[in-house]
């Protein structure tokens, strides 16, 4: 063997040498990427599943605002009556999000609605010009010179503060979302008793 061949067997050897290395940094590279673009992936759909859940909470928590005196006679255990119902359950929501026929996401009012206060009316806070303010004046609604009951006295209403909380939970992911929202409502004196147990 001469010199020449030997000095070009060594330069083949390393060639095929670096060329695995090569190869194999290629491939580590191309892992790594396909690692994070899946990671990326989940990231995503998380927070899409997150925005769902927080999206059902919050429609949940509008129509029990919207329906609050039907809801506050729905608190009793032996009341038939609800805003909603899924599953059996009085005011709890499910909701069918990919339209396959089975819920996706259920929420529920946990815990139930509290009424957490009572206001006091005064006369002097109501507009005679409003009808939903005309029933709670007490007497006669009088201006000028004149006191009485249209001045600063209590009137026959006073204002409830509702406490409403929903708890969503996505039944595939487990993304679960909490959304919680205070609400005043009106009501006549002669209903304190049932209107904020």
């Amino acid at each position: 063997m001469n010199a020449h061949s030997t000095v070009v067997g060594q330069q083949r050897g390393a060639v095929l040498v670096i060329a695995l290395i090569m190869l194999l940094l290629t491939t580590l590279i191309a892992v790594s990427v396909f690692d994070m673009g899946s990671s990326n992936l989940a990231v995503v759909s998380n927070l899409e599943n997150k925005r769902q859940v927080e999206k059902a909470a919050e429609s949940t928590l509008e129509a029990a605002v919207n329906d609050l005196p039907l809801l506050i006679e729905s608190l009793s255990a032996e009341s038939p009556k609800a805003v909603f119902f899924c599953e059996g359950r009085k005011n709890h929501k499910c909701f069918d999000v990919n339209g396959d026929g089975s819920s996706d996401i259920e929420v529920d009012l946990v815990p139930a609605p509290s009424c957490i206060g009572m206001t006091p009316i005064t006369n002097d806070q109501l507009d005679a010009t409003d009808i939903n303010d005309q029933g709670c004046f007490i007497g006669t609604q009088q201006v000028g010179v004149v006191g009485g009951s249209g001045s600063s006295g209590q009137s026959l209403c006073s204002g409830s503060v509702w406490d409403l909380r929903a708890r969503a939970i996505d039944l595939s992911s487990g993304a679960q979302s909490r959304v919680r929202q205070g609400i005043s409502i009106r009501v006549s004196n002669n209903d304190i008793a049932t209107a904020c147990p």
